[in-house]
């Protein structure tokens, strides 16, 4: 079966996420027509799952027919958690909005030239303002129990509170748009459910719904959900995009697009599946960089926590992320929760397990389950593990790298899968971080519990992440990577990659405020449609003080 439909457009964006949705808007409002290919489904605040156990809300995985907000992708050297749907990963991400410091952008991984600093500075400012970045002034008993975790290592005047994209106001009640002089959608304010990750319930958290995505639709864009991209060809002066139906039991084809421009947003793992299958597979792209999927990174992650037994402790209440301390320098720790409920998550958790390799970590775990069997029951049988456990978030700077390439899985074993691959000589993203492991038993001693690693670092020495980087990147030549400064495929004219996959090197920050700075970047190399009359231009955006 197919559906014959076919459309044209200026630029067809592949992903709606932090890149593509600023890209959505600065075009549309610069009188472009702009249509937007999401895989996922168009969630509404009343659709999202109460907790992550239910599934079929909360996860996608198609084969189980199952179409949430959050991707689990197990690589051969990292396990990725990303969001899917429209809106991207601010469907799930934790708010967090912080600017990298100076220093990352004077790496000699940008290319060279530039001030990139300088060059992003007032994008920043402007992105900012369009994702209301507001500080957290909710301090919780997660939050205070991170700053004692300060106290006891040595670093309390690092405590410091996050930066988020949350609307601090009256729960309950409805109010006017109160970011963008009543143009936007009515909000109503955080009642601290502590579910942001979940997908929050009351709209109070500043999806890309409700601002980048909210001015793209009422300018004109159009978007297509459940609709994965499969082919880009070039033909002409643009290009022919083939898609198919990503919810179907069967694989019937979606609409095709015709568009001048393409424009590449579907975070690393999409994009670089996308791109690598056109050119090793389809071949409708061969002449892209033989550097594509070439250094990979993640902000050196490691995910570990701590379950509390003490009866008077509520982790879940609050925003996901509220506050974070700095150990050392090249470290950053954040306190992260989940609503009530939402304790799926402890699926993954195992009682925190010393250094080791493939052999010697996993026979340490056993040992631990045995040495505190009376804490690992009582943890199995804490009636609610997101009520009463704490995440943290262990960002380390120094710089780890590795590649994507295309091959064989268990997972998909009729086709070529991601996967990922070291050059020699080079080091892993590690599974064990030292201070991290004491953190973890640092916050378990100061809540009154049991220190927890998860899973996949201990008996499959793989971290994991949600925050992937590279792929793509910016660089001075396709020997040296994928797009040049102004986001353009080497190569091929009006080919853009534009998400995360630019990005050259390690943040050490929550990577979503980067990502939408450069997007507007991008979008203002742009000129206004010069095909168009000015009353079909939008006007700027007022912002409420």
């Amino acid at each position: 079966m197919s559906r014959k439909t076919s459309y044209e457009y200026d630029f067809v964006i592949v992903g709606s996420g932090f890149g593509g949705s600023v890209s959505a808007m600065r075009l549309a409002q610069k009188g472009y027509r702009v249509a937007i290919v999401e895989q996922g489904v168009d969630y509404k605040n009343t659709d999202f799952p109460k907790t992550n156990w239910n599934v079929k809300k909360y996860l996608w995985a198609p084969v189980l027919r199952c179409f949430g907000i959050m991707r689990i992708t197990l690589l051969n050297k990292v396990m990725v958690l990303r969001g899917v749907g429209v809106g991207g990963g601010s469907l799930v991400y934790a708010n967090t909005l912080m600017q990298p410091e100076e220093h990352i952008f004077k790496s000699n991984f940008w290319p060279a030239g530039k001030d990139w600093n300088k060059e992003l500075g007032p994008f920043f400012d402007l992105a900012k303002k369009m994702l209301g970045v507001v500080d957290n002034e909710i301090m919780e008993d997660g939050e205070l129990a991170l700053k004692a975790v300060g106290e006891k290592m040595g670093c309390a005047d690092t405590f410091h509170a996050t930066k988020v994209g949350v609307y601090f106001n009256t729960p309950g009640k409805l109010q006017q748009d109160p970011f963008f002089g009543g143009d936007g959608p009515d909000r109503e304010g955080c009642d601290l459910c502590g579910g942001c990750m979940v997908g929050c319930p009351t709209g109070a958290k500043n999806t890309l719904d409700k601002n980048y995505l909210w001015f793209a639709k009422k300018w004109g864009a159009k978007i297509f959900s459940e609709t994965c991209v499969e082919k880009i060809t070039p033909e002409g002066e643009g290009y022919t995009i083939t898609t198919k139906n990503s919810t179907s039991w069967l694989p019937w084809k979606g609409p095709t697009f015709k568009a001048k421009k393409v424009i590449f947003s579907a975070g690393v793992l999409g994009t670089m599946d996308l791109l690598l299958k056109n050119k090793y597979v389809h071949r409708t792209l061969p002449q892209i960089s033989d550097k594509l999927g070439h250094v990979v990174r993640t902000n050196g992650e490691s995910l570990l926590g701590a379950t509390s037994f003490k009866e008077e402790i509520d982790m879940s209440k609050g925003i996901a992320i509220g506050a974070a301390i700095h150990p050392d320098e090249h470290t950053k720790i954040e306190a992260v929760r989940y609503s009530a409920g939402s304790d799926s998550m402890r699926l993954l958790a195992i009682p925190l397990t010393g250094k080791g390799n493939f052999i010697t970590r996993p026979i340490k775990f056993l040992c631990n389950m045995v040495i505190q069997f009376p804490n690992v029951v009582k943890l199995y049988l804490t009636p609610d593990w997101a009520k009463k456990s704490l995440i943290l978030l262990v960002m380390q700077s120094l710089e780890t790298k590795m590649n994507l390439t295309l091959g064989w899985s268990i997972f998909n074993p009729f086709g070529k899968s991601l996967k990922g691959k070291l050059n020699p000589g080079e080091e892993p993203v590690p599974s064990y971080i030292p201070i991290a492991q004491e953190a973890a038993k640092t916050l378990a001693t100061e809540v009154g519990g049991i220190a927890q690693n998860i899973v996949p670092e201990v008996l499959l020495q793989t971290p994991a992440t949600a925050h992937i980087l590279g792929g793509a990147i910016l660089a001075e030549s396709a020997a040296d990577g994928v797009i040049n400064s102004n986001h353009e495929v080497f190569g091929y004219s009006g080919l853009y990659v534009m998400d995360a996959s630019v990005i050259p090197s390690n943040l050490a920050v929550n990577p979503s405020l980067t990502v939408s700075a450069i997007a507007e970047r991008f979008a203002s190399l742009f000129e206004n449609n010069p095909q168009v009359d000015d009353k079909w231009k939008k006007p700027e955006i007022k912002f409420t003080v």
